[in-house]
């Protein structure tokens, strides 16, 4: 899938996921895992500007191993959405088209990375990710109908729990990095 794919997909999602499935496709592991490794490269990419404000090889190649899990919990997640229904592609080809809902929290990823080196503040970063969040799910909910055969109510049900899962991790990745509930329990008993 290319790049103007998922752009195409982030503008007008139940159409373009219509043409998307109704195409002839093999649905090659190769190709489904080919946006999932772009986002890893893309997380190294970004984490080593926003950490050091350069890049180098080695530090982008040790940011891609270390931010790795995103992609791969994500793919993860997915492939528990994608099981949920009687889609109409392979599922390699369903994994393809779940990652072009991505885009949202790509570009948001790039304007947060170039927020942060101008001006760091990760209050307004954290909280603006209510954005991508809100646009992923309209993503979502089309996929699940034009991809996964859902009806209404069950493509709702299912991204809202995909969601809810997605949430839950990220808010268990802070609290591994930071202890973030221990500053929470110090700043309501100070």
């Amino acid at each position: 899938m290319h790049t103007s794919a998922a752009l195409k997909v982030m503008l007008h999602p139940r159409n373009e996921y219509a043409r998307l499935v109704a195409q002839p496709d093999d649905g090659a592991w190769l190709r489904a895992l080919r946006l999932p490794a772009l986002l890893a490269v893309m997380l190294g990419l970004l984490n080593a500007t926003a950490a050091a404000g350069h890049v180098s090889a080695s530090l982008v190649a040790s940011e891609i191993v270390a931010w790795s899990f995103i992609p791969i919990l994500q793919l993860m997640t997915g492939a528990g959405l994608i099981a949920s229904g009687a889609r109409r592609v392979t599922f390699p080809r369903a994994v393809e088209l779940l990652f072009a809902a991505h885009l949202p929290w790509s570009l948001w990823l790039v304007v947060a990375t170039a927020f942060q080196t101008v001006r760091p503040d990760p209050e307004i970063v954290i909280g603006s990710g209510v954005v991508p969040m809100a646009g992923t799910a309209v993503l979502l909910l089309a996929f699940g109908r034009e991809v996964l055969c859902l009806t209404g109510r069950q493509a709702r049900v299912r991204v809202f729990a995909h969601q809810a899962v997605t949430v839950l991790l990220i808010v268990a990745y802070i609290e591994l990095a930071t202890r973030l509930s221990v500053r929470i329990i110090g700043a309501a008993g100070a």
